[in-house]
């Protein structure tokens, strides 16, 4: 059946569309990002929107629908989908999906509007099943009570080149024309779902596992550590470690080198020469090596600020 049988579609609310003389404040307004469940921000409005529906951006990220679990407004730079009844969060959850799966269709010289998105055709919720647990997965993500402990940060430093630590090398592919669907992520210089683009048949001489990638073009610098196995396009950089390092250590490293990216731009890229002379400050244990331990209690800790503040 068709989503426009499902749910109620129409534009958000238009006196948000100019948002200068907004007034700061608690209230959630949802706007055409791609990012952030597409808030925009928290301003002294009055609510309009009742969750769950769906938000899609029919401008900017044209068709990055998402679900909409908090009381909030929408402006008209996107469409609102209003269920008709009541259906499940996960079968909300698979609407979004279907919308994001046909957002290619979708462009500048041809946006989204309720008329388009209300044609393509989904499945009927008496047929929809699936082994997704919504409250499951909401009450597995909840925090859980962080026990922290107190740390010295008076630790000795060192800077170190990239290339003392990493082997670095470009990725496998230029293009994807001749590769077929498959099981390995295919990682891009996006900044979105960890970089990957894709899933396709890779052989396994063509992939990596336990490394950090870094976009070259994009947002150059821009690090992505993947604990899987995975292949990259050839405008990403892939630092395999010259030894093996502890999962914390990679993680902290990916902190450090993002944290680095305002020194690259379009105008300035970061590519392999420059990558493996970028310089990275590490704490340094007795034995002149790089201290795991500390870093490990770091992250544990969930403190890294407290790294940088001596």
């Amino acid at each position: 059946m068709k989503i426009a049988e499902l749910f109620k579609i129409d534009y958000g609310q238009r006196e948000y569309h100019n948002k200068e003389d907004l007034i700061n404040g608690k209230t959630l307004l949802i706007s055409s990002q791609a990012e952030d469940n597409g808030c925009y921000g928290f301003f002294s409005v009055k609510t309009n929107f009742q969750p769950p529906f769906i938000s899609v951006p029919s401008t900017g990220s044209i068709g990055e629908a998402f679900v909409q679990l908090y009381d909030c407004c929408v402006d008209d730079n996107c469409l609102t989908l209003i269920p008709k009844q009541k259906y499940s969060m996960e079968f909300l959850f698979y609407i979004a999906s279907i919308i994001r799966h046909h957002k290619w269709r979708f462009m500048y010289g041809r946006q989204l509007t309720p008329e388009r998105i209300g044609r393509v055709e989904v499945l009927n919720p008496s047929e929809f099943n699936t082994k997704l647990n919504f409250i499951k997965m909401i009450n597995e993500l909840k925090p859980k009570e962080q026990k922290t402990k107190e740390i010295s940060y008076q630790h000795k430093k060192e800077e170190l080149e990239i290339q003392v630590l990493f082997d670095v090398n470009s990725g496998e592919y230029h293009s994807i024309n001749k590769l077929k669907k498959g099981k390995i992520p295919l990682v891009s210089c996006s900044d979105m779902d960890n970089g990957i683009a894709g899933f396709y048949d890779i052989p396994d001489e063509n992939t990596h596992k336990d490394c950090i990638t870094i976009a070259y073009d994009g947002k150059p610098l821009t690090a992505k550590y993947h604990n899987y196995k995975f292949s990259a396009y050839d405008n990403v950089g892939v630092l395999t470690p010259l030894k093996k390092m502890k999962k914390t250590t990679l993680i902290f490293i990916t902190l450090l080198l993002n944290i680095e990216r305002w020194r690259y731009g379009y105008g300035r890229k970061c590519y392999k020469q420059k990558l493996e002379r970028l310089k990275i400050k590490l704490p340094i244990n007795n034995n002149g090596q790089v201290d795991e331990i500390f870093i490990e209690e770091i992250m544990n800790n969930r403190d890294v600020f407290g790294y940088f503040k001596i």
